[in-house]
């Protein structure tokens, strides 16, 4: 086993003896890259439960702008972990030496944004600008830990446009701490591995660039990766002990939940007051999410364990406010203080859709929300929220597992996902024409399901920025004038409504004594795609959306339709689309009405279905695109 770790030091050696040439790069390596890693090597020491080493040396070559994210040096430190090495070089593409960083020479500032309160998070970071490309970054550090809950995972590709020319990790551990390990998409990869119970030793060599696709799947979900934990660990000073979820779930609530949920009497007596007349527990849980939305604010606490423990629902009751977690248990400790059950609920947020990983038991997640059973269904609160309804998630949290953290041990579940037919909006449009191409408009929108979520917060925004939301998102229509700009945003039913007036111009265009009609008024949520050749990765649609528009045309005076196109229905296994188009009268008024549903299914089909996915596309846009004839009777 030490036999690999010292063939990596050697490797080492070769590689600053000869790596900064460009010459010697692979020129396959180069294809579709912005840089190329020339080696990482990383090494890890185990040396007790709450003790570790990390030692790295990363060598990448930078090809453009682009690839300088790909360069990685820096380091994290905090109160638990100390940098005791660090140090950089930089050479040209001749392999000459430009610029040299001792450990004084690197930046140090905090690793956290503003909305943090108080953070012992830093981060100590080279900084560069670089005059030409390419340009070679050698970044050597040594890391010492005195948290093991967080054991490096060897990732070899950092993400698209970058190609690897050698990539190595070792895990040592001379205290004998039984660890565990997953492999992930490492099958496609030529991988030297020499591994035993206690030690990990992985390497590999000349891996192209992963081209970035349209409509990929997350880079994560087929990238090559290592995970790793410890069964004995400790998290800044708190040593545990876990080998599955279960044991995880529990060590977390004795440790970082238990007692945390203890309120003073006063107020106690005011959510008893607040709660009096509720008809049911579910009553009493609204109206307790809107107390605390009403009474506290988001500010993040990321001070030692208080990046995983939660500030006391005493402590948060005192001060008004916290971070998610803290929010989440100060909102789970007014429901107990009711009698209502709750789980504090760990789960990755963002856009994207991450699960933690039901497979391995390890600290994941980078946010808390709080979830509430119920025979019906379970309730799922984002407490961090000040504008959230009730019982909401939308696309920060929704369709993916988390881990429910309770008295008798930690349990993995999924959040609610929104269905196609629940992710709709849908909009009725009166347009009125003159014969000078300007229009004036009605429209009335409303948004379900993640789309709401997505579209309530303009409210909020000045009336500068509603009107230009408006017209980058409608682009087609020119020179947009706004009369009226409202919203009624239904928390209970979690509708929101949009309700605009404006006036615009060329609308419609003319040949000869024609007018050509475009019935596309609204566009509709398609993808322009161009053909793909070759492609390597899936297509997936993580999320399906349903559209209903009508749209009402009045035509001119003097004006009747010399043609209007025939409706039109199509079926898919990525959507449904179905167009109809009718001449009808009002009070004597002609207008043209244009039907339109659409359906956009989600899911994840092989590379080999993109052209099947792009004729749709195309034909949904090619149908929407239609025109109607005007002429002067």
């Amino acid at each position: 086993m030490k036999r690999f770790f010292f063939l990596s030091l050697y490797f080492i050696f070769l590689t600053y003896s000869f790596a900064q040439d460009m010459e010697t790069i692979n020129s396959k390596l180069l294809q579709h890259s912005d840089a190329v890693i020339r080696y990482e090597i990383v090494e890890i020491e185990v040396l007790s439960a709450d003790k570790l080493r990390i030692n790295t040396g990363r060598m990448v070559t930078v090809l453009n702008e682009e690839g300088e994210s790909f360069i990685e040096a820096y380091d994290f430190y905090d109160d638990h972990s100390k940098i005791k090495k660090q140090s950089a070089v930089i050479y040209d593409s001749r392999g000459k030496e430009i610029k040299k960083f001792k450990k004084k020479d690197f930046q140090d500032r905090s690793a956290v944004g503003s909305g943090t309160l108080i953070s012992d998070d830093r981060l100590k970071y080279m900084e560069y600008t670089a005059r030409d490309y390419p340009y070679t970054v050698v970044y050597e550090s040594e890391v010492e830990k005195r948290s093991t809950a967080f054991i490096r995972s060897w990732y070899p590709v950092s993400g698209y446009r970058v190609s690897v020319e050698s990539s190595s990790y070792s895990l040592k551990n001379p205290a004998g701490i039984p660890l565990r390990f997953k492999e992930k998409n490492l099958d496609s990869l030529l991988v030297h591995r020499e591994n035993s119970n206690l030690e990990l030793n992985y390497r590999i060599e000349n891996v192209p660039a992963y081209k970035k696709e349209r409509l990929s799947p997350d880079f994560k979900t087929f990238a090559p990766q290592v995970l790793v934990a410890l069964n004995r660990f400790s998290l800044a000073g708190v040593e545990g002990e876990a080998a599955n979820w279960k044991e995880f779930g529990k060590w977390q609530y004795e440790h970082l939940l238990k007692d945390k949920t203890v309120l003073s009497p006063e107020i106690i007596s005011r959510v008893q007051a607040l709660t009096a007349d509720a008809a049911d527990d579910l009553e009493k849980a609204r109206l307790i999410y809107g107390y605390v939305q009403e009474n506290t604010r988001y500010i993040s606490v990321q001070l030692g364990i208080g990046g995983w423990e939660p500030m006391s629902a005493r402590e948060v009751d005192k001060v008004k406010y916290g971070d998610c977690k803290g929010l989440t248990n100060y909102t789970k400790a007014l429901l107990e203080s009711q009698g209502i059950s709750s789980h504090y609920a760990v789960v990755y947020g963002g856009k994207s859709i991450e699960d933690i990983d039901p497979e391995f038991a390890s600290m994941q997640g980078n946010h808390v929300i709080l979830n509430i059973p119920a025979e019906e269904g379970d309730l799922w609160l984002e407490c961090t929220s000040q504008t959230d309804p009730f019982n909401y998630l939308g696309g920060f949290t929704d369709n993916r597992n988390v881990l429910l953290v309770k008295p008798e041990g930690g349990e993995i579940v999924k959040t609610r996902a929104y269905s196609v037919e629940e992710n709709l909006q849908e909009s009725v449009s009166r347009i009125y024409l003159d014969t000078n191409g300007a229009f004036e408009a009605e429209v009335v929108r409303k948004s379900y399901g993640v789309p709401y979520g997505n579209i309530y917060p303009i409210a909020r925004e000045t009336s500068q920025n509603q009107e230009l939301y408006y017209k980058n998102n409608w682009y087609h229509l020119k020179d947009l004038d706004f009369e009226q700009i409202s919203f009624d945003n239904d928390r209970t039913r979690q509708v929101f409504t949009e309700n605009l007036s404006f006036k615009g111009n060329r609308m419609t265009s003319r040949a000869g004594d024609r007018i050509l009609l475009p019935l596309n008024f609204i566009y509709p949520y398609t993808f322009n795609l161009p053909l793909a050749g070759e492609r390597n990765h899936p297509l997936e649609i993580s999320r399906g959306r349903s559209f209903e528009d009508t749209f009402e045309f009045f035509l001119p005076a003097g004006y009747a339709p010399e043609s209007i196109p025939e409706g039109y229905t199509l079926k898919s296994d990525f959507g449904n689309f179905e167009l109809t188009v009718n001449l009808k009268k009002k009070e004597e008024v002609v207008y043209i009405e244009v039907k339109r549903t659409y359906w956009l299914n989600e899911g994840c089909w092989p590379a080999g279905a993109f052209e099947g996915f792009r004729k749709f596309m195309n034909r949904v846009n090619s149908y929407s695109n239609q025109k109607a004839v005007l002429v002067a009777i």
